[in-house]
């Protein structure tokens, strides 16, 4: 409990700072301010990656606990989306849509997971997280939802989209048992 206080007054920190660096800016646009502004968002932009690091090692330290961590995930995946939406042109916009993925599949928030991994391959389906993205929610779909039909609707978009990901050999040997009752897959293991 003591933990999550911890984190709670660290993520209320942060908010409050992010609210008070976005007042007070002034109508003209100078080349002062200018530089200004590109300062703010880059401070802006290093909060969020700083808040986003620190939740990341609350959770490692704390993984071997059995306690609760769906309130410290969901946080940990509302980061990565704002951080994902407000600098969508760096590197870390990929990545922290990644991160938002995974921390909501964790947290049992298996829309804004499969949400977060679709606009990933819909912004950025160059990046090399983009193919893990469709497999994730594959993933989702196949093994927390229990719906093949749409878990074999990512795979199939992974094999027609990147067909030479390293992932592409997964997603074929997991559409082929997409469906399959555990006797039948038993069958086939001892074959």
């Amino acid at each position: 409990m003591k933990l999550i206080l911890k984190v709670s007054r660290l993520l209320r920190w942060g908010l409050w700072v992010l609210v008070l660096s976005s007042c007070g800016q002034g109508a003209q646009t100078t080349p002062e301010n200018k530089r200004g502004a590109s300062s703010d968002s880059t401070r802006q932009l290093e909060l969020l990656r700083s808040r986003i690091d620190s939740l990341e090692r609350v959770l490692a330290k704390d993984s071997l606990a059995q306690g609760n961590h769906e309130n410290l995930l969901d946080s940990l995946g509302t980061l990565c989306v704002e951080l994902a939406n407000q600098y969508q042109s760096t590197p870390y916009a990929p990545v922290a849509l990644w991160k938002a993925a995974r921390a909501f599949r964790a947290a049992g928030s298996y829309p804004q997971a499969i949400e977060c991994g679709r606009a990933l391959t819909e912004a950025f389906p160059q990046h090399d997280l983009a193919a893990s993205a469709l497999f994730h929610n594959a993933l989702i779909f196949n093994e927390d939802l229990q719906n093949s039909a749409s878990a074999a609707f990512y795979l199939d978009r992974l094999l027609e989209e990147y067909p030479t990901d390293s992932l592409a050999s997964q997603a074929q040997a997991m559409k082929e048992l997409l469906g399959l009752s555990d006797e039948e897959l038993n069958r086939r293991l001892r074959k």
